[in-house]
């Protein structure tokens, strides 16, 4: 009978301790760490013990409120009560001190981590990564980053994602194509944050359009979305020009249609996510696509600004007519002169 109810009280205390620990966890998340810390006072008071995830959860609620001090202390108890650290117990340490740019500290943990026979990962790279990104040191950050990929720790998502702002940031864009070629290649799927990055760096690179072209000869089939991106914050920025000579490059390099489609395709995702042209730009857009020779580009999407509710002008008319009887398309360009007539913007 004793025994029957020793196991009782067992899962009693269990069910106990997990209690607290859920209730610590939540606070700890939304910040309320003082709350959470007189909670696991009262357990000790109850003689409960804690346990590893217990302390975790206090040791991350510390970490996040800057009070790396009462982290560490927490931590020096769980030792004490022969309670061991686990890897993730190591990384919020490692990940509080890199966010306050404390290198040298978090290379100790991680040290001693190793030598108490835990091995860091991913994720406790990632925060070092993060770290020296953070100390603008992105050589050390590269150093990490190509250090674990010999040791058979898989780079993730995030990891790319602190390179590739890394390098962005210190606007060597080459180096972050290459490493989002490489992430595309390993089936390793960009987020939206990817993309920020890239496109941040490339409107700021003076060599624009001709690392995203590198790229994308490489892995054409994944860049569209950075492409899309990339000319619509260009045509944002006011850089019709540069879209437009981006575009031509593209189909210059005969990238398959399927893929990038034609220019027209791309200013019509503008228009989708509703980005207002008015009648300059439209006029702005069409000339620079009769400039680049694209014509047909130039007539769908004269054909198109009615549908926007944008009235060509004569400049419009004028561009495309010009076009057309360069291409040897006479009788469409008297149609369109005849039309431009019967709008008045010409008199016979």
């Amino acid at each position: 009978m004793m025994l029957v109810n020793d196991q009782i009280e067992g899962k009693l205390v269990n069910s106990d301790v997990v209690m607290y620990n859920t209730i610590i966890d939540g606070l700890c998340k939304d910040k309320l760490v003082n709350d959470a810390y007189e909670l696991y006072s009262e357990m000790i008071a109850e003689k409960i013990s804690p346990d590893v995830a217990t302390f975790n959860s206090l040791i991350y609620g510390f970490c996040i409120i800057g009070q790396l001090k009462d982290a560490f202390g927490l931590f020096s108890q769980m030792v004490l009560k022969n309670i061991n650290p686990s890897v993730y117990t190591f990384t919020i340490l490692v990940d509080g001190l890199c966010k306050e740019g404390k290198m040298k500290e978090a290379k100790s943990v991680i040290a001693m981590m190793m030598k108490d026979g835990v091995l860091p990962n991913v994720v406790t790279y990632t925060s070092i990564m993060e770290g020296y990104c953070l100390v603008n040191e992105v050589n050390k950050t590269k150093h990490v980053f190509r250090t674990i990929s010999r040791m058979g720790v898989a780079p993730n998502t995030q990891s790319y994602n602190i390179m590739i702002n890394g390098f962005c940031k210190i606007k060597i864009v080459n180096e972050a194509l290459i490493l989002f070629k490489e992430m595309c290649c390993r089936g390793i799927v960009p987020i939206t944050v990817t993309y920020s990055s890239l496109i941040d760096g490339l409107c700021k690179s003076t060599m624009l359009g001709s690392l995203l072209m590198r790229c994308m000869l490489m892995v054409n089939h994944l860049i569209y979305p950075l492409t899309v991106l990339y000319i619509d914050a260009l045509c944002k920025s006011n850089h019709l020009d540069k879209a437009i000579a981006l575009v031509k490059k593209i189909k210059d390099q005969g990238i398959q249609s399927d893929i990038l489609k034609n220019a027209q395709d791309v200013f019509q995702d503008l228009l989708i996510k509703g980005y207002s042209l008015n009648i300059q730009t439209y006029n702005i857009m069409i000339n620079g696509l009769c400039k680049e020779g694209l014509f047909d580009e130039a007539e769908a999407l004269l054909s198109k600004m009615d549908d926007y509710g944008i009235i060509p002008d004569a400049v419009t008319y004028e561009t495309n007519i010009r076009a057309l009887f360069h291409k040897d398309e006479n009788e469409k360009a008297e149609k369109l002169f005849r039309k431009m007539i019967a709008r008045g913007l010409l008199k016979e």
